[in-house]
Parts: C-alpha cells; sequence; structure tokens
C-alpha cells in the first residue's frame, strides 16, 4: 500500500460509505487519513452509534465532523436519529454539493414536531441542488419553507402523516420531478398533481379507500395507484404499466386518456363499479397478446383481445355492481 500513488488510493477510499468504515480508515495512517476527504458517500446506519465511545460525544456533533472533513459530498443517507439543530449544521456545510439526501425522519409519533420552528422539513430547503431527496417517517402538519429545487428528479416520502394543502405545497417546489413515490400517506382526501416531466408515479393512500386523484403529466409511463375511489389522468398516451387497487374502499370513477401504449395492466381490490371495470377494459388496447388483471387478492382474470379488439373476460370472478 506504500508504494500506491496517492490518486489510485483516493480513488478506492473513495468507494466507502458506511461512517464506521470511513473512521476506522482515519485510524490506520495520516496517509489514509488524508484521502478520506475525497469520499462522495456518508451513510450513518440505524445502530451508528449505540457505542459508549460515541454516545459521550453525540450523534449530531460526531456526523457534523466527519460532514466537514468531506470535500464534495454529494450522497448522504441518516437513519440514526439526529436533532432540527443537527441537521442544519450539516446542510450548512454541504448543502451546495449534496445531489442526493436520505433522511430516516422517525417524527410521525412525535407531538413535538407540531411546534417545532424551523423543522427539520424547513432545514431540507438549504440543499438547493438536490437531484433525489427520500424521506422515511415524516409528520407534515405544516408546509416546509422550501424554495423550489431546481434539479430535483426524483422524490420519495415513505410513511407520512399531512393534508391535501401541504402535499400541494411540496408538489410545487419539485417542478421538474420525473419519478415520484408516495408509500403509507395517511391524511389525503383529495390529490390534484400537476407534473410536466413526470414519467414514474406510485401512490399508496393509507385510510379508508376514498381518496381521489387527478394527475395531469404529459410524459407518464408508469402509474401505480392504491386507496383512491376516483382516478382522473387525461393525458396517457405513453402510458405503459398501470395498476389500480383499493384494499380498503370502492373504485367508483376512473377516468384516462388514450391508452394505446398501454402494455400491462393490473386492476386490485374488494368492490370495483362495474362501469369503472368496462370502461378500462374498453380504453386498454395491450400490444402484448395476453394481459393478467387480477380482480380480487386470490382471484385472477385473464383478458385477451379478440380479432375486432374488443374484449372478452373469463367467468368465475366476483365483481361489485352499483344499482
Amino acid at each position: 500500500m506504500d508504494s500506491m500513488p496517492d490518486a489510485i488510493l483516493q480513488c478506492i477510499l473513495s468507494r466507502i460509505t458506511n461512517a464506521r468504515d470511513v473512521s476506522s480508515c482515519n485510524c490506520v495512517s495520516k496517509r489514509w487519513k488524508d484521502s478520506t476527504p475525497y469520499i462522495r458517500t456518508l451513510y450513518f446506519p440505524r445502530s451508528s452509534f449505540e457505542t459508549p465511545s460515541s454516545s459521550s460525544e453525540g450523534a449530531d456533533n460526531i456526523i457534523k465532523r466527519m460532514v466537514s472533513r468531506v470535500v464534495k459530498l454529494e450522497e448522504l443517507i441518516v437513519y440514526s436519529p439526529f436533532s432540527p439543530d443537527g441537521l442544519a449544521s450539516w446542510l450548512s456545510l454541504a448543502g451546495q454539493t449534496l445531489l442526493q439526501l436520505e433522511l430516516r425522519m422517525d417524527n410521525l409519533a412525535d407531538n413535538r414536531g407540531f411546534h417545532e420552528s424551523p423543522s427539520k422539513l424547513d432545514y431540507i430547503g438549504a440543499a438547493k441542488n438536490l437531484e433525489s431527496l427520500k424521506l422515511w417517517g415524516v409528520l407534515m402538519v405544516r408546509s416546509p419553507k422550501w424554495d423550489v429545487f431546481p434539479n430535483l428528479k426524483n422524490l420519495e416520502i415513505i410513511g407520512v402523516r399531512l393534508e391535501d394543502p401541504v402535499l400541494s405545497v411540496v408538489l410545487r417546489s419539485c417542478p421538474v420531478l420525473t419519478r415520484l413515490l408516495l408509500l403509507g400517506c395517511e391524511g389525503v382526501r383529495s390529490v390534484s398533481i400537476e407534473l410536466p416531466c413526470l414519467e414514474e408515479c406510485k401512490l399508496d393512500f393509507y385510510g379508508m379507500g376514498n381518496s381521489s386523484l387527478t394527475l395531469t403529466s404529459p410524459q407518464i409511463e408508469s402509474l401505480e395507484v392504491q386507496g383512491c375511489s376516483w382516478i382522473r389522468v387525461p393525458e396517457t398516451k405513453h402510458l405503459r404499466n398501470l395498476s389500480i387497487s383499493n384494499s380498503a374502499g370502492r373504485v367508483y370513477m376512473v377516468d384516462f386518456g388514450n391508452l394505446s401504449a398501454l402494455e400491462y395492466l393490473c386492476m386490485r381490490g374488494i368492490q370495483w363499479c362495474w362501469d369503472a371495470i368496462c370502461k378500462m377494459l374498453r380504453l386498454a388496447t395491450i400490444k402484448s397478446y395476453k394481459s393478467l388483471i387480477f380482480m380480487e387478492p386470490c382471484l385472477q382474470l385473464y383478458a385477451r383481445r379478440t380479432v375486432s379488439n374488443m374484449w372478452i373476460q373469463d367467468s368465475g370472478f366476483r365483481f361489485w355492481r352499483r344499482l
């Protein structure tokens, strides 16, 4: 290793991401310690600060010290607990270079989130050049104080409690999104999404299954929706993959544009309005000869096209028909 050029050593060590491994490299030699500032990613697992030695200094300070040593940090992943002030201090150091940020917020059941000002979410706005943002366990009781993320292409929020106006503010801050994942969303009733660049969208609304969705994204290629009774997607000429499910409520109405590019269609749920089923099958012109369509968790419906492009459905399935 002593004969290895500095550039090669820096390239090798820059591929280390786990914070504990980075700390271990700093203890090997001064040459190794001088090379670790060239890493691009720092990852702090959930158990990063469970040892007595780390608890004496404090997780926030340790993360800040390690972030401050990196010349150009591009990705920061923090699953360990942290405070709003800690997050603010890290982003003040690396916010301009960060391209990917992933945080385990863990404040869904924390009532202090109602009164934090600024909150953890507010401080994320300091990383203006983000291309990907992933959040876990988020409480959004008020709109975050974000400006605009001009480069943000990927937004993933898993486990969130929020209201319709808050979601609207969040999406307006991300005008060039191409990928949107909202999983385990609680509190949403009516969603209107207008993202001109969106290509992939996966929405999972938790609750009574009576949410409504309007999606206006002319570039959409893949759409998965769970928990909506009313769905309207007028621009669908690029839509190839479509999945609609509702495990808690009924699917009353679906309104889609031209589905001529559709390659895969999946419909799941306990109760579907007969009109919604018929409308989906009429709109779909599946390119492949046979497409698998699920109607209930344990039942399968196969649909195939005849020569005249009319759909034939196999028997043996239960439908709920509105009287």
